[in-house]
């Protein structure tokens, strides 16, 4: 990356930057905030104000990135839209940084181009829901977190902290990294045993700046009656994605409908769990008791959170009451892009050793499989995976910067690379089959969470 000029930055992050604007502000400028975007918004405005209200339902992270923007630039949508493409444009930044420490200077170009025109990014960056933000914390997270490990500067360290802590904020679930984290610490620890010291003065470091951010959430969350928690969707979202209601395929499915879309006797289930006081406990009975058809559900889990994007084209597509024949073309450039970098990226995982720094090779790896978990235990969907790209993003630049050669040259990771290509197939053809079987005959008002949401503040 250090061969790479000031111009070549420029011109990535100004393509990035344009994308995204003409998109956001001149494409879709009047398409009002939607779904949990919404939500997000009207959060941030309140906390630009100060009022910080009761527990948290919403992870405070995004709103309060965005009551920021809001509160040096005005309470407006446009300024909410222009700080949600500079956060995606910060992740091409660290996308391409990635893909450079991967692969070298030539696969960091690629990387920042496939990053800055990658289509689930850019259709979605008008609206500020916790993706492109989630997504730059957990890119922050590693980047600074290898740079900390490998060089041991204490400034690396604090920025892992204070990222992660920011991630965490956004999206819980990304607490678990963590292991990851402390698995690599203790690791570079045992090869570097004269660093010990200089790597547990990093780690306090790291765990000071990160609980400097999410301690504050916590607190106010327990003085609000919600105990110690970033956020009350988060148990709710565990109890969505495991219940006898949940579809053993798309587990996400009760978090993407309105109630009254729901046949009575679900819906009265739903609205009833609120009320009952035993709600974590009675979540883990039925998984225990349940224990083969929580296996199977873990499983369509663990593949669907690989199934392809779409969000971005479904909102736009109830926005302008288009038809599914008129969506067809965006949602092919949303769904495609996506397709070719995956696959991309699984025949650079697959076939290029030699080409990627192992050490970044494994660490990206590990990040990727850490973060999912969370999302294999309780509910999951394709636009779940868009927080992993940028650590998906520099293996496909990988590929397509050396990955011809290393095709020819290795038969067997050629077999395997094939056979992984297979199974993306199968499972992007299963995603397809249940998106469609299961959509909605009408347009989703509001999300089942909002909506059992208003049923507690009632």
């Amino acid at each position: 990356m250090r061969r790479w000029s000031w111009k070549g930055w420029a011109g990535v992050l100004g393509a990035a930057v344009a994308l995204r604007a003409l998109v956001a502000l001149v494409l879709l400028d009047r398409m009002p905030m939607v779904s949990d975007a919404r939500d997000y918004f009207e959060v941030a405005e309140r906390f630009a104000s100060g009022e910080f209200g009761g527990a948290f339902y919403w992870p405070p992270g995004e709103p309060l990135v965005l009551a920021c923007a809001l509160g040096a630039l005005g309470k407006s949508v446009l300024v909410a839209r222009i700080a949600t493409i500079a956060i995606s444009t910060a992740g091409v930044a660290l996308t391409a940084r990635l893909a450079g420490e991967l692969a070298g200077a030539g696969a960091g170009r690629i990387g920042g181009w496939l990053s800055a025109a990658y289509v689930p990014s850019v259709v979605l960056s008008g609206q500020p829901y916790a993706q492109h933000l989630a997504a730059l914390c957990l890119a922050a997270v590693a980047y600074f977190g290898m740079l900390a490990l490998r060089d041991r500067r204490m400034a690396a360290f604090a920025w892992t902290g204070a990222v992660l802590g920011l991630g965490c904020l956004t999206r819980p679930s990304m607490v678990s990294v963590v292991p990851v984290l402390l698995a690599a610490l203790a690791y570079t620890a045992r090869r570097h045993r004269g660093s010990a010291g200089a790597l547990g003065l990093g780690a306090a470091l790291t765990v000071c700046c990160a609980l400097a951010l999410v301690i504050p959430a916590q607190a106010h969350d327990w003085r609000a009656g919600a105990g110690w928690t970033i956020s009350t969707n988060n148990e709710r979202n565990l109890w969505l994605g495991n219940n006898p209601y949940t579809p053993d395929y798309k587990t996400s499915h009760l978090g993407q409908r309105s109630l009254d879309e729901l046949p009575p006797q679900e819906r009265s289930y739903l609205e009833s769990f609120y009320a009952r006081p035993d709600a974590r406990p009675a979540t883990l009975e039925y998984v225990l008791h349940h224990p083969f058809r929580t296996a199977l559900r873990t499983f369509n889990r663990a593949t669907s959170f690989w199934g392809f994007d779409y969000l971005g084209s479904r909102e736009i597509q109830n926005w302008r009451g288009w038809s599914t024949q008129e969506a067809m073309p965006l949602l092919a450039l949303e769904v495609g892009s996506y397709v070719a970098v995956a696959a991309f990226a699984l025949v650079g995982l697959l076939t290029l050793s030699g080409a990627c720094a192992p050490g970044w090779r494994s660490w990206l790896v590990a990040l990727i499989v850490a973060y999912q978990v969370p999302y294999a235990i309780a509910f999951s969907g394709g636009t779940y995976h868009f927080p992993v790209m940028p650590l998906v993003v520099p293996f496909a630049a990988a590929t397509m910067a050396s990955g011809v050669e290393a095709w020819r040259r290795s038969r067997v990771r050629k077999r395997a690379a094939l056979v992984a290509l297979g199974a993306f197939t199968l499972i992007q053809a299963e995603y397809a089959y249940f998106a469609l079987s299961m959509r909605p005959a009408s347009s989703p008002r509001a999300s089942s969470r909002a909506a059992l949401r208003s049923v507690v503040h009632r």
